[in-house]
């Protein structure tokens, strides 16, 4: 029944959505232009900078050498040729036809940048101690984010519904993992650092997602009643959204301690309480913050999806016989479920970030790396936490994105893709 109600609103409007989006793409190729030049730039910048740093022990200082230095002439020149490339594209008009070539650029230097120094430094530490460490340096990084900057470019000046922007998103992590399967950056200091701790690392990991996920799936379970209430029922909307907005503001070490004291005391009080794991440190207090932390987005999303709903979709409910309770769960819900799905996500990623830091009060985690690194100033043991959690957030950012797709209701589908 809603596929026909939301397909019926699509097709009445399919012209002026047409135009439009028409209108957004041309914006979006104009402006990409100047953005793809200052990625291109960026990269062009990076060949002047360090591309490795090389420590005499884990610990020492480091010493930077250049691209040339590194990996040699041939692999130097093509990301070189593949930099002037991008700039010369980026200084024409942005048209399809050119995001695809800077996509593919884009796509190309984020394994390049990775295997010039993965090569680069097996080819330094062959004649080194044992003790050396070669470690990213920052003409590495720039040429990442400048790849970054033309891929992202690239996917925003393609059409919505372009199979090409599946292609770039996938195609370069993919040819990482590869490389980094095959062995291409075991050289890497920091890939020296996931080997001494690849155990501990498989467990924090599990850890991590266990909290993230779990604390999200807890939250998703209070929230979306409340946000149904808040939309329901304009008694409730200020009171529920105020405290959901006040929580928010509340800074995650403070929060924590705020939720230690109270725990703390129970358990003493209830020992039967301690037996079960509920201490004043540890997981227990780190969910309970993280489900209060993704209450806000859930809420806000909820109440605002139901609030766009067409009224005059529900009209047409009520106009074919439908209930109050028909019209909700046939209609209301899979309308709004779209936006609630986006309020998921983005506590979902939120939660991804927050949980690094409950390994403080003992609940274990990827930031117990970060914090093990910053003790011992180890800077590639803290990337090895960090860049974890970016790759986690990463990826469910991208899987929350695909279910919400598949959920939205066809009309709404067919809509948002012109």
């Amino acid at each position: 029944m809603w596929r026909w109600i939301t397909s019926r609103q699509t097709d009445s409007s399919l012209d002026s959505t047409g135009q439009v989006a028409t209108t957004q793409h041309r914006a979006r190729l104009s402006q990409g232009s100047h953005v793809a030049l200052l990625g291109s730039l960026l990269g062009l910048i990076s060949l002047a900078l360090p591309w490795l740093s090389i420590r005499e022990s884990r610990l020492a200082a480091g010493e930077g050498i250049g691209l040339v230095s590194s990996v040699g002439i041939p692999l130097a020149f093509a990301i070189v040729t593949l930099w002037i490339a991008a700039l010369i594209l980026s200084l024409r008009p942005l048209t399809t036809r050119l995001a695809h070539a800077l996509g593919v650029i884009g796509t190309l230097m984020l394994p390049i940048s990775l295997l010039a120094a993965g090569t680069g430094a097996t080819k330094v530490l062959d004649t080194a101690t044992a003790m050396t460490r070669a470690s990213l340096a920052g003409g590495v990084w720039v040429s990442l984010f400048a790849a970054y900057v033309l891929l992202h470019t690239a996917m925003s000046g393609l059409p919505g519904h372009s199979k090409a922007r599946r292609y770039l998103f996938f195609a370069g992590p993919l040819a990482v993992l590869v490389l980094g399967i095959s062995g291409t950056f075991d050289s890497l200091s920091l890939m020296v650092e996931f080997a001494g701790n690849e155990q501990r690392f498989v467990q924090e990991t599990g850890r991590h997602l266990a909290l993230s996920l779990g604390s999200v799936t807890i939250g998703a379970c209070i929230a979306i009643p409340l946000g149904i209430a808040a939309a329901r029922n304009a008694r409730a909307k200020r009171p529920i959204l105020l405290i959901s907005s006040a929580i928010e503001t509340i800074p995650s070490l403070a929060l924590f301690g705020l939720i230690i004291a109270p725990l703390s005391a129970l358990s003493f009080a209830y020992p039967a309480l301690r037996e079960m794991g509920i201490r004043g440190v540890g997981a227990t207090p780190a969910l309970i913050a993280l489900v209060l932390y993704s209450l806000l987005p859930i809420i806000h999303n909820t109440y605002a999806g139901l609030k766009q709903v067409d009224p005059a979709a529900l009209d047409a409910g009520e106009g074919m016989g439908m209930n109050r309770r028909q019209i909700s769960w046939r209609i209301e819900f899979p309308l709004a479920l779209p936006l609630i799905g986006e309020g998921v996500r983005t506590a979902a990623v939120q939660s991804v970030g927050n949980a690094a830091v409950a390994a403080l009060i003992g609940a274990g985690g990827l930031g117990h790396f970060i914090f093990q690194g910053l003790g011992q100033a180890a800077p590639d043991l803290i990337l090895l936490g960090a860049l974890t959690v970016i790759a986690l957030a990463l990826a469910i950012d991208a899987l929350a994105r695909s279910l919400i797709q598949i959920l939205t209701p066809t009309g709404l589908r067919i809509e948002r893709n012109q």
